[in-house]
């Protein structure tokens, strides 16, 4: 079966070593698609997944992704599907200083 996904708003942090890490932000009202940029799609294959939490690990040519969607978007999902996952960066301004 194949599915596709696709996120209003993905926060994609990037490590520069190891797996990528994509987190859903939720709702998308307030952030208009004139703030996204870096647009990308990757296609690959699911390797494990939690329906239930809504956790998909999702190997691709450029490495595994491990993601967080709303459980519903993968709730037909299993290991071995194909998956296409459309992404965009959003910059939410500078970091907040630590308060230590």
């Amino acid at each position: 079966m194949s599915l596709e996904t696709t996120a209003g708003t993905l926060a994609l942090l990037m490590a520069l070593m190891g797996p990528a890490h994509a987190q859903s932000t939720g709702s998308t009202s307030g952030t208009g698609s004139d703030q996204m940029s870096g647009r990308h799609s990757m296609q690959g294959t699911i390797t494990s997944l939690d329906q239930k939490k809504g956790w998909v690990h999702l190997k691709t040519h450029e490495g595994t992704l491990i993601l967080r969607v709303p459980p519903e978007s993968i709730r037909n999902a299993k290991k071995g599907d194909p998956l296409t996952v459309n992404l965009a960066l959003k910059d939410n301004g500078p970091a907040k200083p630590d308060k230590r």
